[in-house]
């Protein structure tokens, strides 16, 4: 009870000045439009200084980080040398990768799935580190009915992908969760609408149910963890409304940890009364940010200095902080990546920190 007190007071403290500050610099804004004629500069906007305000430079909490690590795009090295980068250079241990489902994998409902480029990920795992696995995505052929499994495409997904996969790696000690799909809610994902997800929260709990209970009787000390949303204080409130809704329809029942996305700063989201803070403060589990991240080499170290603290200050469940993406092929400019392939910008200025950083 006294942890909890003292989480409520330090969230009203901050909320109210967060009212505060806000409220000064309109007056201060309309001030200055009547005074000078101009409405004031954009770099200096309102809400810029306000969200600069909350969420000063901080050291990063190098201690919660992972690496997002697909490691499927060869030009930027050999699985095991992209891997050596991640943990020995940049000294990060935990790595979420992907394994998806899809027609690459397994074109037809009779063919045999194709795991080449996921066995040499798990296999080039080094010692001390862990891995979250996404199991995620659906071959165009799961669209049709007569191809189900067990009467639904959720259940298709559990017996013919996730079953297979917990069965195949069901030795490997260097997994240590798996995560059950990617952003449920995502409009861009076809598969949400394969699997009937998009907008429908109960549905995707109990694909979340049936896969917990497939992998918890295959590798019982393996971790379980939801997919999460797109961000979610973007798209307010509908993002925040579909995690409620997974939550009411038993979500908690079936992960181990609770998993959400944070992209973007919208610092007035998390804070506001019956926002984001206030709802994952609910949550009684280990909380994973599995997605977060800023574009452009320049921005990202002051992104992460940023928000990586801000959100484990308003959000103290926060145990881990997956750092989205290791490698990326877009232009320095704007490029998720710690890497790309830009010449003469190859590296961002986190990846800069995390290399030199003593360890």
């Amino acid at each position: 009870m006294g942890r909890l007190h003292l989480m409520r007071s330090h969230s009203t403290r901050l909320r109210t000045w967060a009212t505060f500050v806000v409220l000064s610099l309109t007056a201060s804004a309309i001030s200055a439009t009547v005074a000078f004629g101009q409405p004031p500069a954009p770099e200096v906007s309102p809400k810029a200084f306000f969200e600069d305000f909350l969420t000063p430079r901080k050291a990063i909490p190098y201690s919660l980080l992972g690496l997002n690590s697909f490691l499927n795009d060869s030009r930027f090295g050999p699985i095991r040398s992209q891997l050596r980068d991640v943990t020995s250079n940049l000294g990060i241990r935990k790595v979420r990768v992907l394994v998806a489902w899809n027609d690459q994998v397994q074109p037809s409902p009779s063919a045999t799935p194709n795991f080449g480029l996921y066995d040499q990920i798990i296999s080039s795992l080094p010692a001390r580190t862990e891995a979250l696995v996404i199991l995620t995505g659906a071959p165009s052929w799961v669209k049709d009915p007569r191809n189900w499994v067990g009467g639904s495409p959720r259940s298709t997904f559990v017996e013919l992908w996730v079953k297979k996969v917990a069965h195949r790696y069901k030795r490997r000690s260097r997994i240590g969760a798996y995560q059950i799909w990617n952003e449920p809610n995502n409009p861009s994902f076809s598969e949400n609408e394969t699997l009937d997800v998009l907008t429908k929260p109960a549905n995707y709990v109990e694909l979340l149910a049936l896969s917990h209970g497939a992998i918890k009787g295959i590798s019982p000390r393996k971790r379980v963890v939801n997919g999460a949303t797109t961000a979610i204080a973007q798209n307010f409130p509908d993002t925040l409304n579909y995690n409620r809704s997974m939550v009411e329809a038993g979500a908690l029942n079936f992960t181990d940890v609770y998993a959400i996305h944070f992209y973007g700063k919208s610092v007035e989201r998390v804070i506001l009364p019956g926002g984001v803070a206030d709802f994952v403060n609910t949550i009684q589990k280990p909380i994973w940010v599995t997605e977060t991240g800023a574009q452009g080499v320049n921005k990202q170290l002051d992104y992460a200095e940023r928000i990586f603290a801000f959100l484990k200050r308003t959000m103290p469940g926060i145990a881990r902080i997956y750092i989205y993406q290791y490698t990326e092929s877009s232009p320095a400019s704007s490029t998720y990546g710690l890497r790309n392939l830009t010449p003469g910008a190859t590296v961002s200025d986190l990846y800069i920190t995390l290399r030199d950083r003593p360890k």
